[in-house]
């Protein structure tokens, strides 16, 4: 497994998919779906790249096509129920043909759309129309995007709508005149649906009416009776003719339903192909509309593992601080095989760094761009990341048993190439035995094909040359009397403040006998009693 369904939620994922907007429920399927791309397949990989930079390019200069194709997107309705009936040689309803005609004439639209774009579409996204169906569907050639069975489809039929449509001419005429004549008699106004609202104060007109043989009593409220004309009795016999036609036309239009159905069977090998070149677009060009959307670039797949990412940014962290009117800090990283240990205060960012490598190595062997200036990587065959407050209370561990339970896992697949991520390794136990057990993991890992990221704040575990010892940069070369002049001045703003100045990158640290400070700077920043920092900070000299 490259990501378990955990390590997918911990590195919040879902914040990034849930940004590959979709529109048709075929791309909704192919997103599903959607799955990353192994070492073996880097060719493939290679071309999707390619592919969401062509699109790239063309949203630069086409976005209006590409409006007008997500809007046709919009309106693309889910067929595969309807094609399953048609595989089991159930009859289509007029509904479902008019789902299926609409269907066609987007097709040809898209088409359309494509060809304005000059776009030499891969093979698996090629939309192809199906004129011999649109012409079926639509045998009067209106072009509408509208459907019924139309009287071209059987003469039996054009002539049984004709004898309906006699007859209900011969019951309207009828009933015309009889409203008419009924009116000249009684100097009234009959509605043209037949009949005749009259007021119970009118007891005149009300006596009149219930005397009239052309008339029947119909219904009644606390003001007003209707009255309603009375049909004659000739007409009977045109109704029950004209139900008669109306079964014979239900039952016509049942054969040119089935034989509508068994023609669109012979293509529905075509409709397969489209449906699946459909879920491919849409899911391509959302792909392409990520990338602009978070300025993302194409990262580069290198033979030689290792994990360069320049001016990476958090995008779900970013968007935060956007809406707080601040600013995310890029960060860059230059990993390769063995461990690195990223240190600095518990308010540095150090987690927010760790995610920010998995989040960007997973999204780049996904098949999508990535939020940063540059990045190059080597694939991987897994993913893992241990959050430093994990806890597993479905088999009641603690926090440090759950810990280990999943980095063993992972231990298991050291001699696979993969991207090894721990939040304060062993944070969940006592100092002394979490430090030789983290000195212990560190070491077995250090000489493996694994890029091992651990962020720490145990004391000398970035003793050993083989580990890269990377560092929160934080609040090296602030001022500190201004700043704390400055939190003095706004003193409920303090951690606002120190956030503020605060510099998230990471840098290599060289001199491993220096012993940082940070904590210490912010403890008394915060207004900690000097007296106390004092003694903390002779404490730290004898380390």
């Amino acid at each position: 497994m490259f990501i378990s369904e955990r390590v997918f939620q911990n590195l919040e994922l879902d914040y990034i998919f849930n940004r590959i907007t979709v529109y048709t429920p075929y791309g909704e399927q192919c997103k599903k779906e959607m799955k990353p791309f192994l070492r073996e397949e880097k060719e493939f990989l290679l071309e999707e790249y390619n592919r969401i930079e062509k699109v790239v390019s063309l949203l630069e200069k086409h976005r209006y096509t590409f409006v007008e194709m997500r809007s046709i997107f919009k309106h693309i309705k889910d067929l595969r129920g309807s094609f399953k009936r048609i595989e089991e040689d159930e009859v289509l309803s007029t509904v479902e043909l008019f789902e299926i005609k609409s269907f066609l004439f987007f097709l040809l639209k898209l088409d359309d759309l494509l060809k304005k774009l000059k776009w030499n579409v891969p093979k698996n996204l090629k939309i192809m129309p199906m004129p011999s169906l649109m012409d079926l569907l639509d045998p009067e050639k209106s072009g509408v995007n509208t459907f019924y069975i139309y009287d071209a489809y059987s003469k039996k039929l054009q002539t049984i709508r004709k004898k309906i449509k006699d007859i209900e001419s011969q019951i309207h005429r009828s009933k015309k005149e009889a409203r008419e004549a009924l009116q000249k008699e009684l100097n009234i106004k009959i509605r043209p649906n037949g009949e005749v609202l009259v007021n119970k104060s009118n007891r005149e007109m009300v006596e009149a009416l219930e005397k009239c043989k052309g008339l029947i009593y119909s219904s009644e409220t606390y003001m007003n009776i209707t009255f309603k004309v009375k049909l004659d009795e000739s007409l009977d016999e045109k109704f029950k003719e004209l139900d008669e036609l109306k079964l014979q036309e239900e039952e016509e239009e049942f054969i040119v339903r089935t034989q509508l159905t068994q023609e669109l069977k012979k293509k529905l090998d075509d409709f397969y192909r489209n449906i699946k070149a459909i879920g491919a677009l849409d899911l391509l060009i959302a792909k392409g509309y990520l990338a602009v959307g978070m300025k993302g670039v194409k990262p580069q797949v290198s033979d030689v593992e290792k994990l360069h990412i320049v001016e990476g940014r958090h995008i779900k962290v970013a968007d935060t601080l956007r809406k707080q009117g601040k600013e995310f800090t890029p960060i860059t990283v230059n990993l390769k095989k063995g461990v690195t240990c990223i240190t600095g205060a518990n308010m540095g960012g150090k987690t927010i760094s760790l995610k920010l490598i998995g989040i960007l190595s997973a999204m780049a062997q996904y098949g999508l761009f990535v939020p940063a200036k540059a990045m190059t990587f080597s694939l991987k065959d897994y993913i893992f990341f241990s959050l430093g407050d994990l806890q597993s209370t479905d088999m009641g561990l603690s926090t440090f048993g759950a810990e280990i339970l999943e980095i063993k896992k992972i231990i298991e697949r050291v001699n696979e190439r993969g991207l090894i991520l721990i939040d304060e390794l062993a944070r969940g136990t006592n100092p002394a035995e979490g430090y030789a057990i983290s000195k212990a993991i560190i070491n077995f890992l250090k000489n493996k094909n694994t890029i091992t990221v651990v962020t720490s704040h145990f004391d000398g575990l970035t003793d050993d040359e083989e580990v890269y010892h990377l560092q929160v940069k934080g609040l090296e070369g602030i001022d500190y009397e201004t700043l704390k002049q400055e939190i003095e001045s706004q003193c409920e703003f303090g951690i606002e403040i120190v956030h503020k100045y605060m510099d998230y990158r990471l840098i290599e640290v060289k001199n491993k006998n220096k012993v940082p400070r940070d904590a210490i700077n912010i403890a008394r920043l915060m207004g900690l009693q000097e007296v106390l920092l004092k003694e903390a900070e002779s404490h730290l000299e004898k380390c």
